[in-house]
């Protein structure tokens, strides 16, 4: 392997992380000012930060050649 980062690699980097995030500002935002609980949107966003934020770090891990 190459010591070149990869843009490609942190392209994808950074629109997982902007997706988890934004996923989990939903998240907080609708558990603070619904009106009623929906635990469906609530796993969903769970799940859909959790994942987008993990492989973002991956992601940006790989790019550093850690």
């Amino acid at each position: 392997m190459s010591d070149i980062p990869s843009l490609s690699l942190a392209v994808f980097a950074w629109l997982f992380l902007v997706i988890g995030l934004t996923s989990l500002a939903i998240l907080i935002l609708y558990t603070k000012y619904g009106r009623e609980i929906s635990v469906r949107l609530s796993i969903i966003s769970i799940v859909i930060a959790s994942l987008f934020l993990a492989f973002a770090i991956h992601f940006f891990l790989l790019n550093m050649g850690i």
